[in-house]
């Protein structure tokens, strides 16, 4: 069984610099594949694809677009991670998939007033996402500082977690298995 914790943290400034930089790559990628699927759609539509032609891109096909070509323009994209850039696409495929399951209305673009970006961070080595009582190790970040201490448990399996800039605060969501 999966329990989750919602904590605030306390970055470096250097650490505070490269989560909001991170969190404006993963939104800028995020509307961008908004962007790009609604000319398709739009396309499709109209009658302008034939049958054979794709009317919605996948989080992968747009991933390598961004690795092949996009990147080669704007190489800032490279100063978020990777796992954090592919989330925020599979986000918004996953938007578009339940538009048109008919679940949700059309997806709209993420706006930085309304900040609901969050940095995902998965683990991937045996040293990423340790808790101590008053710091933890998350991937990419290092060391992070905890502003509350005693809240999380100590030596708990985590199997991933998220980082969010809500109101001027760091926000940090982790997600542990109860077997500690």
């Amino acid at each position: 069984m999966l329990k989750a914790f919602k904590t605030e943290i306390a970055p470096t400034k250097e650490q505070r610099v490269k989560i909001i930089r991170s969190i404006g790559v993963a939104r800028f990628l995020y509307n961008q594949y908004i962007a790009y699927n609604r000319r398709l759609y739009k396309m499709y539509q109209r009658g302008q694809l034939d049958e054979k032609q794709k009317h919605f891109v996948t989080a992968n096909d747009f991933d390598k677009y961004v690795n092949h070509e996009l990147k080669i323009g704007l190489p800032w994209i490279d100063q978020c991670g990777s796992k954090t850039r592919k989330k925020a696409l599979v986000n918004a495929e996953q938007a578009f998939r339940r538009f048109f399951d008919g679940v949700s209305g059309f997806p709209n673009f993420k706006k930085k007033a309304n900040q609901d970006v969050k940095l995902y961070f998965p683990k991937n080595n045996t040293g990423d996402w340790k808790i101590w009582r008053h710091k933890l190790m998350i991937p990419t970040l290092k060391q992070v500082r905890l502003k509350e201490f005693g809240y999380l448990p100590v030596g708990a399996k985590v199997t991933n977690g998220t980082v969010a800039y809500v109101a001027g605060r760091f926000v940090k969501g982790t997600e542990t298995s109860s077997t500690h």
